[in-house]
């Protein structure tokens, strides 16, 4: 073989580049798969703070009901005291808003 044939190393440059290519995009196929994977986990969570959050008002709802107070504030205090924090910025009705929630959404949907 001829390594200073023009068509051999013609050959070989296609030959590097399709391996490049190959290795590029086996990297960019597995960050997607990765933020696709972070968007669906983002939205269970969501779901999942959705559901407590409806738990909590129902135990409110019942504790009114039986006692007249719904024991809501003095219950976050407890779960502060043991040393859980609640930003409140997940809320559904902001966690709905955020340009975040809506990209993950628009993405796990077009899946």
């Amino acid at each position: 073989m001829n390594w200073s044939d023009p068509a051999v190393q013609a050959a070989i440059i296609q030959a590097i580049a399709a391996i490049f290519v190959g290795i590029a995009a086996a990297v960019i196929g597995k960050e997607l798969v990765k933020r696709k994977t972070l968007q669906q986990k983002l939205l269970l969570a969501q779901k999942d703070i959705a559901f407590l959050l409806a738990v909590e008002e129902a135990h409110c709802d019942l504790h009114i009901h039986t006692t007249g107070e719904s024991f809501k504030i003095r219950i976050r205090e407890i779960a502060r005291k043991r040393n859980y924090t609640w930003s409140g910025k997940f809320t559904p009705g902001r966690a709905n808003d955020s340009p975040t929630m809506q990209r993950a959404r628009l993405a796990c949907a077009q899946a």
